[in-house]
């Protein structure tokens, strides 16, 4: 303990009690002093801690009385050192002790106590009933304390208990999760912990504020927390140590169950190739391996086809390949990414690929074009068209009815040959019956058929 008295922590050297703790007798009869007594102070190891070493400021005197002492003792009444006037006492020899504050301080180390007792008592000596008989005055014997250091040793571990929160549950963890537990120590906790478990890295700790001048120098625990992010270790399953440290730096660790850490989804696929699908157009054929490691099992997939924009990602499954189909020819950058069981993966574990579709090609049939003949045949008021057509693409199919140099009725329509082939319907009107019906084909301004109608 420092001077907490008002006075210097070494003390006046002319053996005032200025600033001090000091014991003395105040008798006021002789013999009044019941064997046994004293006075002072005790300083008591807190359980669990032993006493090892004391340096202190003091002044010790006793003067005329051989059974009243002064001095320092350990817990089981062994003197440390003392001042007392030794019994029998020599003729002419002076019946007093001094120990003066020197201002340096008295030191004793080796010490194995679990108390401490400085100031005076009574020790019988001679042949009477109690201190204080020979007549001397009053304050025959002092003690003052001045200032005291003491070491205590402490060999038990902290208590480490009711540990709970994310990180303390088993499945699986992301981001800041806390643990919750309860701490305490006979000389309290100056530091709490979470660590990894075998390499031992620090996630988080906390220093609790100390004061080393009292018994139980540091504060107990009793709903502690630590918030421990998971981001600083790699994702995959890990226990980690929570560690409790007391004032005289003894540890306590406890381990997790293991937990799997989830923060950022399944790597990459590996090795991701992209290449135009045949027999269908615009399609994209991709193919890849799942990587080995993941945090946590693989479900599916989501691809995402980037042209001069990013639309969003289509959901596929997540067995090594697949087809997608991309809106139109051109070059596209390709993102694949995986997601696992718990819903994490993204865009940031993306594989990346580019691919360029072309357009669809059309293939000229090796067969030759079969000659150009159609025929129109009228029933009721329907004219079917149909026949061969040498060449292939858009053509205008169109329609006239006349009678003599009247127009009775008329009409057209855009056509697509297919395979050589040429089918129009057209609705004639009732008057247009009347007439004699054409029919002209023609592809841009030249005319590729012609027929004239017939009635069915």
């Amino acid at each position: 303990m420092g001077n907490r008295c008002g006075g210097p922590a070494i003390g006046p050297a002319d053996g005032r009690h200025d600033g001090a703790l000091f014991a003395e007798d105040i008798r006021t009869d002789p013999m009044s002093i019941p064997n046994g007594s004293r006075a002072g102070w005790t300083f008591t190891a807190p359980a669990g801690t032993t006493i090892t070493a004391i340096s202190y400021y003091r002044r010790l005197a006793a003067s005329g009385d051989p059974d009243l002492v002064a001095g320092l003792y350990q817990g089981n009444g062994i003197a440390l050192e003392e001042c007392d006037v030794a019994w029998p006492v020599a003729p002419g020899a002076n019946a007093a002790c001094s120990k003066p504050n020197s201002q340096t301080p008295v030191t004793f180390t080796g010490l194995n106590t679990n108390a401490l007792f400085v100031g005076v008592g009574c020790r019988i000596e001679r042949p009477v009933a109690a201190c204080g008989g020979d007549g001397t005055g009053l304050n025959a014997v002092q003690a003052d304390l001045y200032s005291a250091s003491v070491t205590l040793a402490e060999n038990s571990l902290p208590t480490l208990a009711d540990i709970g929160g994310g990180l303390w549950g088993g499945g699986v963890v992301s981001g800041v999760v806390p643990v919750t537990f309860a701490a305490t120590d006979p000389t309290g906790i100056q530091e709490q912990s979470v660590r990894t478990a075998g390499a031992g890295s620090t996630l988080v700790s906390a220093l609790q504020s100390c004061d080393f001048t009292v018994a139980q120098p540091c504060p107990q625990q009793p709903a502690a927390s630590l918030s421990v992010d998971t981001t600083r270790v790699s994702d995959g399953t890990h226990t980690f140590e929570l560690v409790a440290t007391d004032a005289a730096g003894n540890t306590a660790a406890v381990t997790s169950p293991p937990v799997v850490v989830d923060n950022d989804g399944p790597p990459p696929p590996v090795g991701l190739t992209v290449t135009p699908a045949a027999g269908s157009p615009n399609a994209i054929a991709l193919t890849w391996r799942n990587p080995t490691g993941a945090p946590a099992l693989i479900t599916r997939a989501m691809v995402q086809l980037c042209h001069a924009t990013c639309p969003a990602a289509t959901n596929i499954a997540a067995a090594g390949a697949a087809k997608v189909t991309a809106p139109g020819p051109g070059l596209y950058g390709v993102r694949l990414w995986l997601i696992d069981s718990h819903g994490r993966g993204g865009p940031h574990n993306a594989a990346l690929a580019s691919v360029r579709v072309a357009p669809a090609v059309v293939v000229a049939s090796s067969e030759p074009a079969p000659a150009t003949r159609i025929k129109a045949i009228i029933t009721g008021r329907r004219l079917r068209v149909t026949g061969a057509i040498a060449r292939t693409g858009r053509v205008r199919v169109s329609w006239r009815s006349k009678r003599g140099l009247r127009t009775l009725g008329s009409g057209s329509r855009f056509v697509t040959i297919r395979d050589h082939k040429l089918a129009a319907t057209f609705v004639l009107a009732v008057r247009a019956r009347a007439g004699v019906t054409r029919v002209v084909v023609r592809s841009g301004s030249s005319i590729v058929a012609q027929a004239r109608a017939r009635r069915a």
